[in-house]
């Protein structure tokens, strides 16, 4: 009887268990619209160099701000297709258009993901991976989920540095 009441249980709740793995663009997006405090790491194999930088991501209904917190102060405003850098120890600010920035990276993190981009490939490579894949195979950008939560982004840059960056809800 205990057995029966088990499998009964499990039956009618299989589709909510099985539903909680799995990932989807859907949740890639929630999360990448979410703020968050980070830790970045970035490999420059060239230089044999690994700089270490972290701050503060927040998102509005107007756009992006990005505040570097260390090694350097910086801030970062993108909204409206322009990207707003203040360097507060030089108090310099400059605005370049994203799109002149050139970067899948930015590109997705403004935009969001859509399967249907014909700029890109979507693979959820299991229930804690979800990479996309620039169409000329050049750059990866690689999510990585605990629990449905993005905890890492990895993706190498144009100039080959590695990034790796570590993500903490606020």
């Amino acid at each position: 009887m205990i057995a029966r009441l088990i499998f009964i249980v499990f039956a009618v709740n299989f589709p909510v268990f099985a539903h909680e793995g799995k990932l989807s663009l859907s949740l890639l997006n929630a999360e990448l619209k979410k703020n968050y405090a980070f830790f970045e790491r970035s490999l420059n194999q060239s230089a044999m160099k690994i700089d270490n930088s972290s701050g503060k991501i927040f998102f509005d209904e107007n756009g992006i701000t990005i505040n570097v917190l260390t090694p350097f102060e910086e801030n970062y405003r993108i909204e409206g297709g322009m990207i707003e850098i203040h360097d507060l120890f030089l108090d310099q600010k400059q605005v370049i258009n994203v799109e002149q920035a050139n970067n899948f990276f930015l590109n997705i993190l403004v935009e969001g993901i859509d399967e249907d981009n014909s700029s890109y490939k979507v693979n959820i490579v299991d229930d804690e991976i979800i990479e996309i894949m620039s169409i000329d195979q050049k750059t990866l950008v690689s999510f990585s989920f605990f629990k449905n939560r993005l905890e890492l982004i990895r993706y190498t840059d144009s100039i080959g540095v590695e990034h790796g960056i570590e993500l903490r809800p606020l």
